[in-house]
């Protein structure tokens, strides 16, 4: 699959009422303090928006938002340039890097995320349509990455099948999981 525009969403379970303002600051406080590689850019408020972001920290690597798609509360990271490696690699990454961003918000904010579902997009409409071929393209190295993120659990994913929406497969696992678990399962 030649795409590296991956998104995913891990929902929150705890902190859905924390204030837009309390999620810019912190991601404001991130963009001071940060010392990584990648580079972030700016914050901004979106919480006029129904059903979309609320607040949304943009980086040149990825964006990170609180997002309230489907009326769903979560953190949606968005990859927007590659990071190496094949898809498999790519996507492994882009879960690993989500997880990472809701265990570091778990540590600064009251919030806590699930870790049995979350949302995975393919944020590329030419090269991964929203299709039955796609989805037969990806399901080898999805399968193989699910089964490593649940330790074998049983795993549901469902592909939302509007094609004139982007790629997206819900994903619902056996059994409670944090992200923290969830970590430690891709190391």
């Amino acid at each position: 699959m030649p795409t590296h525009k991956i998104s995913v969403k891990f929902y929150l379970d705890q902190g859905h009422n924390i204030a837009p303002e309390t999620w810019f600051k912190t991601f404001n406080n991130w963009i001071s303090a940060h010392n990584g590689s990648d580079v972030l850019l700016d914050a901004a408020d979106y919480s006029h928006v129904p059903n979309g972001p609320v607040t949304l920290l943009i980086g040149h690597e990825y964006d990170i938002s609180i997002d309230d798609t489907d009326a769903k509360r979560g953190l949606l990271y968005n990859r927007k340039q590659p990071n190496g490696g094949n898809f498999a690699q790519q996507l492994s990454s882009a879960v690993r890097a989500a997880c990472a961003i809701c265990q570091r918000l778990e540590a600064e904010e009251a919030v806590v995320f699930r870790g049995n579902e979350l949302r995975l997009i393919l944020n590329d409409r030419l090269n991964a349509p929203n299709t039955e071929n796609t989805h037969n393209a990806i399901n080898d190295d999805l399968q193989a990455l699910l089964h490593q993120l649940y330790n074998g659990s049983e795993v549901i994913a469902e592909r939302r099948k509007d094609t004139g929406q982007r790629f997206t497969l819900d994903i619902r696992a056996e059994g409670d999981w944090s992200v923290a678990k969830l970590l430690e399962n891709l190391s």
